[in-house]
């Protein structure tokens, strides 16, 4: 048996997300989100979740999008024996400002709900879902998470500071055409063509191959 993975979603997801990539490897899990304190930090809840799903170093540690942030953080805690990040990035400078700045309205939740009600194919299309059940299956993550943890995240994500990483082994894949996080605005290993956001789902076979091929090495 191989060392466990750790699936970690990303804003408005949850471990429905990684039902690809469960299939493929029987030795991993998706924990369920905990509740964050008030106004607390990514880093700070990063540290705290990982004394509540003690994790033992040398894990695998999966992040998709704001998941992959919270797995760079959880990193300092755990020795993991590597990083995946799907679809993230490694620095703030790489969150475009209307992300980062959404987390000043109060009623962005809500509004955001809203829109994925009435226009479920714009919403779908823009986070790269390539069926009508990924797109079905997107929304409605987003539609049962709470709004307060929704605008947690946010809050969280524009106060994140970064964190260097070093002797951890990192490594990222990400769609090119990455609405949310441009991939222009990062550096990863692998770029999947014609990808969207969320390509763990809407290219699994990419990723899973991805992550075997690094793992190896």
């Amino acid at each position: 048996m191989g060392p466990s993975m750790v699936f970690i979603p990303g804003l408005g997801a949850d471990k429905r997300l990684f039902h690809p990539q469960r299939k493929a490897f029987p030795h991993s899990m998706a924990p369920d989100w905990i509740a964050p304190l008030e106004k607390e930090s990514l880093a700070h809840y990063a540290r705290r979740w990982v004394k509540r799903l003690r994790l033992k170093p040398g894990c695998i540690l999966v992040g998709v999008s704001f998941g992959g942030m919270i797995a760079q953080e959880m990193a300092r805690w755990v020795n993991p024996g590597a990083v995946v990040l799907v679809g993230s990035c490694r620095s703030p400078a790489s969150i475009p400002f209307p992300l980062r700045m959404a987390g000043s309205l109060p009623t962005w939740p809500r509004l955001s709900k809203w829109f994925c009600g009435i226009l479920p194919e714009i919403s779908g299309h823009f986070l790269g879902a390539k069926t009508p059940d990924q797109r079905d299956l997107l929304i409605r993550m987003f539609l049962d998470t709470p709004d307060a943890f929704a605008k947690w995240t946010v809050a969280a994500i524009r106060g994140w500071k970064g964190c260097g990483l070093d002797g951890t082994r990192v490594f990222h894949i990400h769609g090119e055409k990455d609405r949310l996080i441009p991939v222009r605005k990062v550096q990863p290993d692998s770029v999947i063509r014609g990808g969207g956001h969320l390509i763990n789902l809407s290219h699994p076979t990419e990723v899973n191959a991805f992550i075997r091929r690094r793992l190896r090495k």
